[in-house]
């Protein structure tokens, strides 16, 4: 069925005024409130020999990512666990540890929480941020002509599964996957520079296209020779024997910011992230037809619609 279906199922009937974005918003004088919240569980989330560290880093950040893809800042997360009797109390110490540590250094706090008995260990976040109005990016904001954009290079997490997966080199692709930063810093510039669009990347390129046509009917023309992929894409497409461009849009887990500018803000713009040392890419527009890719030789549909909870796993899906 899908993860989208689910959750439209089960808010089926329900009165919600919320837009489809990272973050819920609420009025607050001239500031909008950002909420959002975020889960994951052993089994599906954390490889096997991660350091509690990691982990923890990898909890505070995919939080904050929600926060940063509306271009807000974080103000503080509450953590919940679930926690089995059994764990050792320093391994859970460490995580709980990390996540403060990663909260403080991007300005925001540990809130408190909740915890309970359970049979695995699951960790729940759920964090707030604020921002201008004026400044907050909300996924309504894209038009049709606007250049689209990336932040830094793609690739690098679906590229630590595959490493970890093939056992090629398990810990570095378990550094890949889980240490992660969300793009806090990044966003707000972008923002203040004329950025309209944006959203995370947790799911992935394919994914996020195909969820923008359902949900404001824009499709998006990418341009294949424009993506960048991280240094470690080659090595993954070697050892899988899965297109460049596959590891690269179909697989998430980056939490790099997909964004867009208006056609005749883009050099500005493109001026304005190199003085700030913001690596950015620009792989297409934005237009009123299907979602397509040039392949150097002819625009093809782009038919994946990427990792989904609950949906069909890719050949090497990696779980967000």
């Amino acid at each position: 069925m899908g993860e989208r279906e689910i959750i439209n199922r089960i808010f089926k009937g329900i009165s919600m005024k919320q837009e489809k974005d990272d973050c819920a918003v609420l009025e607050n004088g001239d500031e909008y409130l950002l909420l959002s919240t975020d889960i994951i569980r052993q089994s599906t989330h954390i490889p096997e020999g991660a350091d509690p560290s990691l982990i923890g880093k990898f909890v505070a950040n995919i939080n904050l990512s929600d926060i940063a893809a509306m271009a807000g800042i974080p103000s503080g997360m509450l953590v919940s666990y679930l926690i089995d009797p059994e764990s050792d109390d320093r391994y859970i110490e460490k995580i709980a540890a990390s996540i403060d540590r990663v909260l403080k250094d991007n300005g925001a706090e540990t809130l408190g929480g909740d915890t309970k008995e359970g049979s695995e260990l699951v960790i729940s976040g759920s964090i707030l941020g604020h921002q201008e109005k004026r400044l907050t990016r909300r996924r309504s904001h894209i038009a049709k002509g606007d250049v689209i954009g990336v932040t830094n290079r793609m690739g690098r997490a679906a590229s630590g599964y595959i490493f970890y997966r093939t056992g090629y080199r398990p810990d570095l692709g378990i550094n890949m996957m889980l240490g992660i930063s969300a793009r806090i810093r990044e966003a707000q510039i972008m923002s203040e520079h004329g950025a309209k669009f944006m959203m995370d990347l947790s799911d992935g390129v394919f994914s996020s296209i195909s969820q923008m046509k359902s949900d404001y009917g824009i499709g998006f023309k990418i341009v294949e020779n424009e993506l960048k992929p991280d240094r470690n894409v080659a090595k993954a497409a070697s050892l899988t024997g899965l297109p460049s461009t596959e590891i690269m849009c179909g697989f998430g887990g980056d939490y790099e910011i997909f964004f867009s500018i208006s056609n005749s803000d883009y050099r500005d713009f493109q001026a304005a992230m190199e003085s700030e040392k913001i690596d950015v890419s620009f792989i297409g527009e934005a237009w009123d037809g299907n979602n397509i890719m040039f392949n150097g030789k002819e625009w093809v549909n782009i038919n994946e619609r990427g990792y989904e909870h609950f949906g069909v796993k890719p050949l090497s899906g990696i779980a967000h």
